[in-house]
């Protein structure tokens, strides 16, 4: 008897793929408007590969094993060196025995072994036992032993973990009902498979698991080094397995070690320009865990990928927007293709710059989903998750062993997310990964913490800071505050922008409205950007104003928080409403960000109207007093980088902060995650910022748009597509939405319950319908944007 991993892909009868391409031409005939030429390439080379779908090869039990087996080792060629001897054969051997159980007649009869269905007729009706378990089963403590001489006992627990939950399955069996199962379905064939005489199955291993997966089991504590062990396991097997199941051969993609392309392409980029402190340091460093401080325009970002030095690595950010200016940056300027972008709007990105010569887009979006390119660009929800040790995300963590992982503006992420990368990094760093946080700010608060939960400075990392008073002659000054305990004057900042560009960051959406609204009674040369208009209009936006502040255009720009870390645009005057330190020097950056000129006069106006402050609100009272009140020092003087991180410095004094609610907030959240039980948490719930929103299509767009989204959403509907052609009316369908964050768990009154397209009790996307009015003009770049209550947002129900 053949044993098999796998049924047949099926393929598509001639019929289907005459039906299939009279779909897709129908689409394009329907929805051509909406269609770009980039679009109907993706279109019409989905059609183009419908008649070469060819049927996958059945792989039998023992081909599938000996690939991920040959997977693991060629891994192993080329980043051995991360690993010990012990390491990598334990892996191997997770690899060599993990799909073992599938040799049990039930699997192999829903596999379509005809010569099991014709044995078995009943086969397909008896309950499976996860194929996991049986495989965990077969091998015994002192078995597994003779396997290595580096093997230990202590070894087996993990290991044997790793294969009996190398899927998500509950687990409600007992040793009792394996062996009844494995005495009529499994031991028989296991013995043939493996063709040496197996005597019994050993049940008692459950009892050495570090953990059930059910709601019942005990909750004994689990030794930080194995469960480390376990991660790396459990995560490579997995890795591995994905990538062959996939059809792929290998689990990294052109690894960057030998011929270190990129670093090589930034130095040519850099090259007639002198390295600046920051970039020497991190070069030198690059085998170190650092923590680099260093001012606005000091070239933190080649001095990160500097830093990297070729090998493999993960570039983080706060915001998408962000990640995408930073991923473009490193494919564009720095000439180096092997990058990936990952995060939930990432596929969207891959469509937009898809080319008919370059890899399949839905290849690209998958290998990058896998940890697969040599750089990968992301936000810390992708790579974090493994904190809260729920099953399916140990793969995080073990290829976060053999990376670098450069973790950009830390200050700028609300406290509970803090506390996750605090307790991620430590696990990191004690599993044998690196990290290189860079920032223009660092809280000491955040030192403190670190420290706590041993990451401390000069044995696990070393701190830099380049903004002292040695770095300080090198320093341009940039800035001059005025703080005012009033609302912002129109008519002056209308004055201002005769011959300067203004930036005005508000703490709320509607407060900026309000501003926009009154100010363009009286000026044309006023605009808007903030979170509330529909992607499209957004991105509009967002390149308009990045090509403002390139300009010789002088004007007014009103914007809210989105601005601070995302776009990386320079205006002459900033007036903004005062905020907590970590995201008021966040705004200076973006006034004067280059130095052009010396402020003799200020050009920072800073409004003590208290907007956003509060509970349930954006910003903490507490800590907007602090900021508010050390501020006052630095007003009407030099405000140099020195000056800034001694002013964030006493914001941010943990011994000051104690009795705060940021304070308390990590240090709880890092107590909790210290509890964290492996089955505390599923995967879907394993999110690293947890806020509620909705995702709307205002009612004016919907009308204006109703072929899109009445013909996008049918299709949406139909098999037999690609992804990558689903992907592209996804995607066309989320331009003409937004995000609203919604807090206290309250849906909105006039956004519909019922998703668009929701039909046959079928969803086919997220996307509600709101009746907020909704202003916008794509030809002129006016308009408010989607209009809510103002009431609502200072409740805290949109922020």
């Amino acid at each position: 008897m053949e044993y098999y991993a796998k049924s047949r892909k099926k393929i598509l009868s001639q019929g289907e793929i005459d039906k299939v391409r009279a779909e897709l031409e129908n689409l394009i005939i329907n929805l051509e408007d909406e269609f770009t030429e980039t679009d109907l390439k993706i279109i019409k080379n989905n059609i183009a590969h419908l008649q070469n779908i060819e049927e996958e090869e059945q792989k039998t039990l023992k081909e599938h094993q000996d690939d991920i087996v040959r997977c693991a080792e060629m891994f192993f060629l080329e980043y051995g060196e991360y690993f010990t001897e012990k390491e990598k054969h334990l892996v191997i051997e997770a690899c060599r025995m993990h799909d073992w159980g599938k040799a049990n007649l039930v699997f192999q009869g829903l596999v379509n072994s005809v010569q099991v269905k014709n044995t078995y007729s009943h086969i397909s009706r008896i309950t499976q036992i996860p194929h996991g378990f049986l495989s965990a089963v077969t091998i015994s403590g002192r078995e597994f032993k003779k396997l290595s001489e580096l093997f230990s006992e202590k070894d087996f627990r993990p290991f044997i973990t790793a294969i009996y939950h190398h899927h998500d399955r509950e687990d409600v069996y007992e040793g009792d009902d394996i062996r009844k199962y494995a005495e009529k379905y499994y031991i028989e064939q296991i013995r043939k498979y493996l063709k040496r005489d197996i005597k019994k199955l050993y049940c008692s291993n459950q009892s050495k698991l570090l953990y059930r997966n059910n709601s019942y089991a005990r909750r004994e504590p689990i030794e930080p080094k194995v469960w480390e062990e376990y991660l790396l396991i459990k995560g490579l097997l997995n890795k591995f397995d994905y990538t062959v199941s996939a059809g792929y051969e290998r689990a990294e993609i052109e690894p960057d070690l030998r011929e270190k392309k990129l670093r090589k392409n930034i130095e040519t980029y850099l090259q007639n320009k002198e390295l600046r402190p920051a970039q020497k340091f991190m070069m030198e460093h690059k085998n170190e865990n650092l923590v680099v401080v260093a001012p606005t325009g000091s070239g933190k970002t080649e001095a990160a990928l500097l830093w990297l030095d070729g090998e493999k690595g993960f570039y983080t950010l706060p915001l998408k927007v962000s990640s995408n200016a930073i991923y473009s940056r490193i494919k564009n300027n720095y000439s180096y293709e092997n990058v990936a972008l990952l995060h939930s709007d990432s596929m969207s990105m891959y469509l937009k710059e898809f080319e008919e010569n370059e890899l399949d887009i839905n290849v690209k979006y998958d290998r990058a989903k896998m940890l697969a390119q040599p750089l990968t660009v992301c936000t810390v929800d992708q790579l974090f998750k493994f904190v809260y040790k729920a099953l399916g995300t140990e793969i995080f963590a073990a290829t976060l062993k053999y990376s670098k992982l450069i973790l950009d503006e830390i200050q700028s992420y609300e406290p509970s997310v803090i506390a996750i990368i605090i307790y991620g990094l430590k696990t990191i760093q004690e599993m044998g990964g690196r990290f290189a946080i860079i920032t223009a700010t660092f809280p000491p608060v955040l030192k403190h913490f670190m420290e706590e939960n041993g990451l401390i400075e000069n044995k696990q990392y070393l701190f830099k800071d380049f903004t002292g008073e040695e770095y300080s002659t090198n320093q341009v000054v940039r800035h001059k505050i005025q703080i005012r305990k009033s609302e912002m004057d129109i008519d002056e900042i209308l004055e201002q922008s005769r011959n300067k560009k203004v930036l005005i960051i508000c703490n709320t959406v509607s407060r900026a409205q309000k501003i926009y609204k009154e100010m363009q009674e009286k000026s044309e040369n006023v605009y808007l950007l903030h979170s509330r208009y529909i992607r499209r209009d957004r991105a509009f936006l967002e390149k308009q104003i990045m090509d403002f502040a390139e300009s010789e255009e002088n004007g007014i720009w009103i914007t809210t928080q989105i601005v601070e870390a995302s776009l990386d645009i320079d205006f002459d005057i900033l007036h903004t409403e005062m905020c907590t330190a970590d995201s008021l020097l966040q705004r200076m950056g973006r006034c004067n960000r280059k130095g052009r000129y010396f402020p003799e006069e200020a050009n920072i106006f800073i409004y003590d109207n208290r907007n956003g402050v509060g509970k349930n609100c954006i910003y903490d009272p507490v800590m907007y007093d602090r900021s508010l009140d050390l501020l006052a020092q630095y007003e009407n003087l030099e405000f140099v980088e020195r000056m800034k991180t001694t002013y964030m410095n006493q914001v941010y004094d943990p011994d000051k902060i104690k009795k705060t609610s940021y304070y308390e907030e990590i240090e709880d959240c890092l107590q909790r995650l210290s509890k964290i039980h492996p089955v505390d948490y599923k995967l879907k719930e394993a999110e690293i910022r947890k806020i509620d929103s909705v995702t709307v299509v205002p009612e004016d767009i919907y009308q204006e748009k109703m072929d899109l989204f009445e013909n996008g959403t049918d299709f949406l509907r139909k098999s037999n597509i690609s992804k990558e052609t689903k992907s592209l009316i996804r995607s066309k369908l989320e331009d003409m939405t937004l995000n609203l964050s919604i807090y206290n768990n309250k849906f909105p009154e006039n956004v519909d319950r019922v998703s668009v397209g929701f039909k046959d009790c079928k969803k086919v996307t997220d996307i509600h319908r709101t009746e907020y009015k909704y202003e916008f003009d794509p030809r002129t770049g006016k308009g408010q944007g989607l209009l809510t209550s103002e009431i609502l947002e200072q409740c805290g129900y949109f922020m």
